[in-house]
């Protein structure tokens, strides 16, 4: 019983050490590209930054129907593993498979960049766009996305 309380405990430790020290896998946050603290913090810093700055081209979007400054922050901040980049990039996505974008061959040929990468919910909101678009339109936005 001592032994499986101390295995136990020591597990305890172990995993509050990982999380406090931002490896947690819950958090779900990039680690920094450096073991120096105040480095990390401008690094997060500056991702979160990015972040303000791509909700609020997003809420000036969706009222302009130009997403290209919120798509292009999103994106980066996605691919680097930011979690709110992931969550911002989903709902800019979405929008662009509801046809608010002012450009829909250019919203299609994003949503090609998003289905090449893997990501899985975006096949979806492509085939939606794609019930918007003229033929024409369909078909240079296939030439201009390589598909």
């Amino acid at each position: 019983m001592k032994r499986e309380l101390t295995g136990l405990a020591v597990s305890f430790v172990l995993f509050m050490g990982f999380a406090l020290n931002g490896i947690c896998v819950a958090n779900a946050e990039p680690a920094c590209a450096t073991d120096d603290e105040a480095a990390c913090k401008a690094e997060k810093d500056a991702r979160m930054a990015m972040y303000s700055a791509g909700r609020i081209a997003y809420e000036n979007a969706r009222t302009t129907g130009n997403f290209t400054e919120a798509y292009t922050l999103a994106r980066k901040l996605a691919t680097s593993g930011d979690k709110n980049g992931d969550r911002l990039y989903k709902m800019v996505n979405m929008q662009l498979g509801w046809g608010a974008h002012k450009d829909l061959v250019q919203a299609y040929v994003w949503l090609s960049e998003g289905v090449a990468d893997g990501v899985d919910y975006v096949p979806l909101w492509r085939d939606r766009l794609t019930e918007k678009m003229t033929p024409e339109q369909l078909a240079e936005a296939k030439k201009k996305a390589g598909n």
